[in-house]
C-alpha cells in the first residue's frame, strides 16, 4: 500500500497515511479538526537487481571512446590540425594526376 501524505487547511498539520490508491484519506485533522488535503510528494523508488542502468550508461560511453581513439581522436572534437570540412564550401578538387610514362622504344 501507498503512503499518502496529507495537510491540515486550518492548523498546517501535517501526516503520512496509509491506505490503498481508490480509498478516501483522513477528512479531518486529528489536532483541530479542519478539513485535511492531500498534498503531492516525491515517489520513493528503490532499484534492486544488478544495475542494468548503469550496465547500459557504462557500455555507451565505453564504444564511444574506443571508436574516438580507432578514428585518431580521444575527445571526439575535432582540433587545429584536423579541421572539419565546412558545410557551406565545395569539397576541394582532386590533384590532377601525373601522366604516365610511355614504355615506348626510342
Amino acid at each position: 500500500m501507498p503512503i499518502h501524505d496529507y495537510v491540515c487547511l486550518n492548523c498546517g498539520h501535517a501526516m503520512e497515511v496509509m491506505h490503498p490508491v481508490h480509498s478516501h484519506g483522513p477528512a479531518a485533522c486529528p489536532q483541530c479538526g479542519g478539513p485535511m488535503k492531500k498534498t503531492l510528494a516525491a515517489p520513493s523508488v528503490h532499484y534492486k537487481g544488478t544495475g542494468w542502468a548503469r550496465k547500459d550508461r557504462a557500455g555507451a560511453g565505453r564504444a564511444s571512446q574506443t571508436a574516438a581513439k580507432e578514428s585518431g581522436s580521444s575527445s571526439g572534437e575535432t582540433t587545429a590540425t584536423d579541421p572539419a570540412p565546412s558545410s557551406d564550401s565545395a569539397p576541394a578538387p582532386a590533384p590532377a594526376a601525373a601522366p604516365a610514362p610511355s614504355h615506348e622504344p626510342d
